[in-house]
Order: structure tokens, then C-alpha cells, then sequence
């Protein structure tokens, strides 16, 4: 990409794997790191020192300006999580220190970097021209790079790895040729969502995004492994026959659960069905007909009677928070499927080292 190129961007972003320096959970404040000195980024280009030292002045957090740099949710103005307390420059790079909002997004996105679903950063930012200098004897590449001494700095994003356009991650990967690393980072963060689904935190919403975002980073991990040739074997790539997608189902439940369910039905029959949505009542029914889930239904059941366990009350059959909590097949489920994830998400864990040590 030439300067004039650079220039021409509206709003270039640039993301950073830096990853999270502290969390404080009880004050909600978040510290880290949008961006680092003296290094090359995937755009050639190398940030120096004090490149973001005018605009801290004039839109920093001690400014007098109104109008302040923010701190966002992938780069969403819609979505601002945080404020930013401080904002300054050290050795290392620009060190943010932000108080999430009190707001359902700045919640659901504390919860996120509890959980480790927020792990790097990103900035929104404009080049200036004469501020931007391409050093073709470079000590960084022997393509050269550029050197950015200022940027005009809107934004630090926090962003999850791999939510965005599956396709450039894959093109970096092909043409490095470093997938092994790539695939032990997807899978660091299919950890982090599984502990997120599991600890089931947070309103139905970031849940629902979490799932979705979860596929994502499960199908760019197969993307990943279907582009490296020697994966192929060692991985299942043609379409599972019957056997192997019922091996897939998981119905192996105690047989309290099923008990649980049967009861959640009939105490549901005696005031009237008015309890649960036609999703748990149907959930209701599999269980109590000894149906096995996948994996998708088995993280929705786990994930379910973790947040709704509060409403449960042995002592009141005939409040709905207990009849549904039963539907869902009660203590008994959740203790069965938060074994069953665990040892599925440690099979996963193993078969990744094993697959990663035979293709080194």
C-alpha cells in the first residue's frame, strides 16, 4: 500500500493483539494496552513514540475538549462500553485505563473481558500526511515499512479475536504458513466462550451473541484446518455417516433428570401449561423421553440452569421459576452438563495437541 493510499482512508482501524493487563471486578475497570511502539504491524507500518501524544491532549481524558477519545465495542460507535480514566504513552505503548458503564453493554462487556471473550484491542484512527514516512532500508522487513510519528486518534476498541471477516484471517495464515500457532490461539479463545456459555452470566442477549460468535470461531478453526493439507488426514472431513452423528448425541443424563422433567410436566398440566416457553416445554418432553442433545442444545441447557437456578424454589411447586427449572431437567442436568463439557472441552484440548504435535 503506498502513503497516498493510507491517506485516503476515512477511518483505517488496526488491530492489535495485546491482550489484557488488569481487571479490577468489584470497581469494573479494565487496564491494557490499544496499541504498541516500535514494532511492525500486518499494514508494514511502525508507531513511534508520541504519535499519540497530540491527540491525548486534545481529546485525552484530562482535556477540556467535549468531544473525548472513546472507548467502544468493535469499533461500534453505538456501542460505547467504557469510559476512559486514563490514557498516556509509556515504553512500551499507549496504556489505556477505562471504568466500564453501568449501561447493559458496558455489563455484558465486563463480564466479556472476565471471561476472556474481549482479549485484544484496536484503534480508530486517521493517518496525517506529513507524519507517515516509508524507510525502504528497514531493520523490521525487507520490504521496507512505514513510520507513523502522529495519528489522529478517535477510538480504542476492545475486540474478539476472529469475530470479524473469516477470510483475511485465513489469507494471513496461507500465506505465512504459520497455522499452528493460529489454531492454538482459535482454540485458547473456544475455551474462553465455552467458560463464558457455562457460567451463563449476563442477559439473554449477550448470551445469544456469545453462541453465535462461538460458531464463528469454531468455523474458522475449520477453515484453518481444512486449508493446511496435513490436517487433512488427521481430521474428519467427509459428511458423518448416521453412526457417527448419533455417537454425536449426547443422552447419557442421570435418571433424575429425566425424573425432574416428568415432574416439571405434570406440575406445568396442573396450573394450567401456563409456565415456560413452547422451547422449554418441548425441552421438557426430550428429556423426559430420554432424547440426546448436541452439542449446540447440551451448551443452551448448561447455560439455561446456571441463570435461571436463582428462581428455582423446591418449597413452591407451583411457581413457574421451579416448574421451568424442572422442564430443563433441574440440578441433576446441570450438574450432568457441566461434567459433560468439561470432558468434552478436554478431549478437545487433547485431540489439538495431539493433531499439532503430528503435523509440526
Amino acid at each position: 500500500m503506498r502513503i497516498e493510499d493510507k491517506l485516503s482512508i476515512r477511518y483505517a482501524c488496526k488491530n492489535l493483539a495485546l491482550e489484557i493487563k488488569d481487571i479490577d471486578d468489584k470497581e469494573g475497570i479494565v487496564s491494557g494496552y490499544y496499541a504498541s511502539f516500535d514494532s511492525i504491524d500486518a499494514d508494514n507500518d511502525v508507531i513511534r513514540k508520541g504519535a499519540f501524544k497530540k491527540s491525548i491532549q486534545e481529546r485525552g481524558p484530562l482535556s477540556a475538549g467535549n468531544r473525548r477519545i472513546a472507548h467502544l465495542r468493535n469499533h461500534d460507535w453505538d456501542r460505547q462500553i467504557g469510559k476512559i480514566l486514563e490514557l498516556d504513552e509509556d515504553e512500551y505503548g499507549l496504556r489505556f485505563v477505562s471504568k466500564m458503564g453501568r449501561s447493559t453493554e458496558g455489563k455484558d462487556a465486563l463480564l466479556d473481558y472476565q471471561d476472556g471473550i474481549l482479549r485484544e484491542h484496536s484503534i480508530g484512527f486517521n493517518y496525517i500526511a506529513d507524519k507517515v514516512k516509508y524507510v525502504e532500508d528497514s531493520e523490521f522487513s525487507e520490504k521496507g515499512h512505514y513510520d507513523i510519528t502522529e495519528v489522529k486518534l478517535w477510538e480504542g476498541s476492545g475486540v474478539t479475536f476472529g469475530s470479524n471477516s473469516l477470510t483475511p484471517v485465513i489469507d494471513a495464515a496461507k500465506s505465512s504458513g504459520d497455522y499452528n500457532d493460529l489454531i492454538s490461539k482459535i482454540h485458547i479463545l473456544e475455551e474462553s466462550f465455552m467458560k463464558a456459555i457455562k457460567n451463563g452470566k449476563g442477559t439473554d442477549a449477550r448470551l445469544e451473541n456469545i453462541e453465535m460468535r462461538f460458531k464463528q470461531i469454531q468455523q474458522l478453526r475449520d477453515s484453518l484446518i481444512m486449508e493446511k493439507p496435513s490436517f487433512k488426514d488427521t481430521f474428519v472431513t467427509e459428511k458423518p455417516n448416521e453412526a457417527q452423528q448419533k455417537a454425536e448425541l449426547y443422552d447419557d443424563y442421570p435418571k433424575q433428570a429425566i425424573a425432574n422433567a416428568k415432574k416439571g410436566i405434570e406440575l406445568n398440566e396442573a396450573v394450567g401449561n401456563k409456565c415456560a416457553t413452547d422451547v422449554g416445554k418441548q425441552r421438557g418432553r426430550d428429556i423426559a423421553a430420554g432424547r440426546g442433545f448436541s452439542l449446540d442444545v447440551l451448551n443452551r441447557v448448561y447455560s439455561y440452569l446456571s441463570r435461571a437456578e436463582e428462581y428455582y424454589d423446591a418449597s413452591d411447586e407451583k411457581a413457574c421459576g421451579t416448574i421451568s427449572y424442572l422442564l430443563w431437567g433441574g440440578k441433576s442436568m446441570k450438574a450432568w452438563a457441566g461434567s459433560k463439557l468439561s470432558e468434552i472441552q478436554s478431549e478437545e484440548k487433547k485431540q489439538l495437541f495431539l493433531n499439532l504435535i503430528l503435523n509440526s
